[in-house]
């Protein structure tokens, strides 16, 4: 399923990576120390009903739902550093507000406006990792992140439960806002990103943001249409996680029907858990990953039998389910990374920069929806069948979801592997925005300054999504070039094809060579083209010629069709008058860019050239 690939140490000499993911590993922290201090609070303390429990995970996720794809839009268009500073330091307010909640309301409410922000920070982290990262070193960084994240979840638990035991609630609650404070100062040592504008409509959506959120979020859906293997993966990974969360959000629930004291058992487990994601990370990091599929089948499937096994075992004595549910949750804890962490490196992986924000926010908003429902469902189903017989119904809808995958992969042939066969129009789309940012650069700068970093910065996609395209400037031009020339090849066979006269049809190219002496791509072209005198550039002058043959062709053909209507009736011939029709369009054009328009009398010698045709052509 994976082989090794090079783990790369330029990453640790990248300062901003540094900076960005040690304020990760204090924020991840406080985050469980925050969960399991606010879980002991409600479930234990206050003994809140099994549906009061979903209540408080629901306030922790929904934000997602509601917030997800808004957040991803907006972390695409508002500085991203910016975001998560402005989001640590809310969120630490309103946790020391937790820390004097008297009311389950008071919880509810607090908790809803912390994971508002929380929704905010996590695209906006996603999109800082792909604008600090170079492309070969994202599955690394990916697979760092997550192993912070779920080293968290080893360490967090562990001194939360030592906290919450001997020095009580509040004062992990303390502990968290002194993380966030911690992680935004931190943040500061991350650079800001000056994205470079390609056009002016770019800096129009800019400034209209709350206007174009619809069009950017169904851009963020086009991708993900575009691209199987992360829908599909996307769609599963949604239902594993509904199903999850039917036991997963009872968890507190059923270990206060059983030890006397569910802390300290509570935070070994969820340590586990951790400790299960954070190999799973580890293994990730440094291995490709060839099927999200399988990665999938393997999780969901350790993910049931591991809850089927904890309801099966409830009855055993407290001393013997004090060692084996830490065991069985660090299984499930390495049977989630390993469905989940293969499609965060896809996405991650495949998603130009300039779209991050809104895949992910699509992303975190689908699979917090399926997250959502299975809190509600595992409320119910505790509530009336009890919270042993939820986890059964929990473990074994994984099993099934781990089959269905299996089904999946076996009936989708095309597009669903690891390496994703992308839509065409998908590619298409792609090496289009890539030809306007390179013919951006290239009116900027000319052809010869511009180089390949220029077209990345422009584009907004990484280096690497760059070089899946082009491999050069040159290979860039001439793709613009055939472009061009091929939609005026397009022009000129409509052209004959209809009943218009051919010399109206001429007149209209010539009048629309008046508007192109504005267009600098005809300047780049001849800078491309003259500098080919030189030794090392030799090889332009044959293409010179096949392009200046192809362009006097289709003039030919125009002409022959007036020969042929009796319109024209020419006084040399039509392989010259196309000869010379192309020297001076093109020598007006070339003095129009270098003088001026006013200069050069552009409209005046284009008028000049037409009464050269019509004494030339002798037009009937």
């Amino acid at each position: 399923m994976m082989t090794s690939v090079t783990y790369s140490t330029h990453l640790y000499k990248n300062k901003s990576f540094l900076f960005l993911i040690a304020s990760q590993i204090v924020s991840a922290i406080g985050n469980w120390l925050d969960i399991l201090a606010i879980m002991t609070l409600v479930a234990v303390k206050w003994n809140a009903s099994p549906l009061a429990v979903s209540g408080v995970m629901l306030v922790f996720v929904g934000p997602m739902v509601l917030f997800g794809p808004i957040s991803g839009v907006l972390s695409d268009r508002i500085e991203r550093r910016f975001i998560m500073v402005l989001s640590d330091l809310v969120c630490l307010v309103l946790v020391l507000g937790v820390a004097f909640s008297t009311e389950l309301w008071q919880v509810y409410v607090l908790l809803f406006l912390k994971s508002s922000f929380v929704a905010l920070f996590i695209p906006a982290k996603n999109g800082k990792l792909k604008e600090i990262v170079e492309e070969d070193q994202i599955q690394t960084a990916m697979g760092i992140s997550a192993m912070i994240d779920n080293g968290a979840k080893i360490i967090g638990p562990v001194l939360s439960g030592m906290v919450v035991a001997t020095l009580g609630i509040q004062l992990a609650f303390y502990i968290d806002a002194f993380t966030f404070a911690l992680s935004a100062l931190l943040l500061l040592g991350v650079p800001k990103y000056d994205r470079k504008v390609v056009a002016k409509e770019i800096e129009q959506k800019k400034l209209m943001i709350f206007s174009n959120l619809l069009v950017e979020m169904k851009e963020g859906f086009t991708f993900l249409k575009g691209i199987p293997v992360i829908l599909v993966s996307l769609i599963i990974s949604t239902l594993l996680l509904l199903v999850l969360q039917i036991a997963d959000t009872q968890f507190m629930v059923l270990l206060r029907e059983i030890f006397k004291d569910p802390v300290t058992v509570a935070g070994y487990s969820m340590a586990a858990s951790g400790g299960g994601m954070f190999i799973a990370s580890a293994i990730f990091t440094k291995k490709q990953i060839h099927s999200t599929l399988n990665c999938m089948f393997f999780g969901a499937f350790g993910l049931g039998i591991s809850l089927i096994a904890v309801a099966a075992m409830s009855h055993l004595s407290t001393t013997f389910l004090t060692i084996a549910y830490p065991m069985l949750f660090f299984l499930a804890g390495f049977s989630f990374g390993s469905a989940i962490i293969p499609l965060n490196i896809l996405a991650q992986k495949i998603t130009p920069v300039d779209k991050t924000g809104r895949v992910f926010g699509i992303i975190n908003s689908m699979t917090t929806l399926g997250t959502l429902i299975g809190m509600v469902l595992g409320g119910i189903l505790s509530e009336v069948f009890g919270v042993v017989m939820t986890f059964i119904v929990s473990g074994t809808s994984l099993v099934v979801v781990s089959l269905l995958t299996i089904i999946i992969k076996s009936l989708s042939k095309v597009g669903i592997e690891m390496s994703p066969k992308v839509s065409q129009q998908y590619k298409e789309n792609r090496k289009h925005e890539l030809l306007k940012a390179a013919e951006s650069a290239f009116c900027q700068k000319g052809f010869e300054p511009t180089t390949m970093k220029d077209v990345v910065e422009l584009s907004g996609m990484s280096r690497g999504g760059v070089y899946q395209y082009f491999s050069s400037t040159e290979e860039m031009l001439k793709s613009i070039l055939a472009e061009r020339d091929e939609q005026f090849e397009k022009k000129i066979h409509d052209f004959i094809k209809s009943n218009q006269p051919v010399w109206e049809t001429i007149e209209t190219i010539l009048d629309a060579y008046n508007k192109e002496s504005f267009h600098k791509i005809s300047a780049v072209t001849y800078e491309y083209f003259v500098t080919g005198w030189r030794s090392e550039g030799m090889e332009r002058i044959p293409y010179l010629l096949t392009r200046f043959n192809r362009a006097r062709e289709n003039y030919i053909k125009l002409l022959e069709k007036g020969v042929e209507t009796g319109e024209f009736d020419p006084i040399q011939p039509l392989h010259t008058i196309a000869t010379f029709l192309i020297n001076v369009t093109d020598g007006i054009l070339l003095q129009t860019h270098l003088a001026g328009n006013k200069e050069v009398d552009t409209e005046g010698q284009l008028e000049a050239l037409k009464l050269y045709l019509r004494t030339v052509l002798q037009i009937n």
